[in-house]
C-alpha cells in the first residue's frame, strides 16, 4: 500500500503546464480513445444510465480525458447516478418516514441507498474530472491537442530497460 496523495495522470498535468516541473513518466500506459459513443450492452436496460453515458462520454472525450481504461468507471458512475435518482423518486412518492411492519415509524430505507449512491457518484466524478474542483485544476492552452506539439522533439528519449 502506497501512502500519500495519488499521483495526478500525465494528461492532467500536460494540461495544467507541469507547474511542478517534474518529468512526466515515459513509461506510461497510452490507452487508446473509447471506440463507440454507443451505450454498452450493459446499460441496454437501463435508459438513465445509458442516457448519462450519452450525455457523459461526449464531453470527456472532447476534453480527451476519458479512455478505453475508463470504460469500467463510467459504467459504473452512470449506473449509480441511475440508482440515486430511482432511490430519490421512492423517498419522494412514500416520504422520509414510513411505516415498519410493527407500524412504528422509522426512516425510509431508501434514503440510504440514495446516499450510498450520492457518494459512489462523488467519488467517480472526481476520477474523472468532473467536479468544479477537479475542473479548476486543470487549464488548457488555446488550440493544444497533444498531437501538434511543437516541442515534442526536446523530450528527453526513454532509456532501453536492462533485464
Amino acid at each position: 500500500m502506497k501512502r500519500g496523495r495519488r499521483p495526478k495522470p500525465s494528461a492532467q498535468r500536460r494540461l495544467e503546464g507541469n507547474p511542478g516541473r517534474r518529468p512526466f513518466n515515459a513509461r506510461e500506459p497510452q490507452l487508446p480513445p473509447p471506440s463507440s459513443d454507443a451505450p454498452p450492452l450493459e446499460l441496454a436496460t437501463d435508459l438513465v444510465a445509458s442516457s448519462e453515458w450519452s450525455r457523459l462520454l461526449p464531453l470527456l472525450k472532447k476534453s480527451h480525458t476519458v479512455t478505453e481504461g475508463d470504460r469500467g468507471s463510467l459504467l459504473a458512475l452512470c449506473q449509480q447516478w441511475s440508482r440515486y435518482l430511482e432511490a430519490n423518486g421512492k423517498i419522494a412518492q412514500s416520504g422520509m418516514v414510513v411505516r415498519s411492519p410493527s407500524g412504528y415509524p422509522m426512516p425510509n430505507p431508501y434514503i440510504g441507498i440514495s446516499n450510498k449512491a450520492l457518494g459512489n457518484c462523488l467519488k467517480l466524478w472526481v476520477e474523472l474530472g468532473l467536479t468544479p474542483s477537479a475542473r479548476a485544476r486543470v487549464s488548457t492552452a488555446p488550440g493544444f491537442s497533444g498531437e501538434d506539439d511543437v516541442f515534442a522533439e526536446f523530450d528527453e528519449p526513454t532509456p532501453p530497460l536492462v533485464s
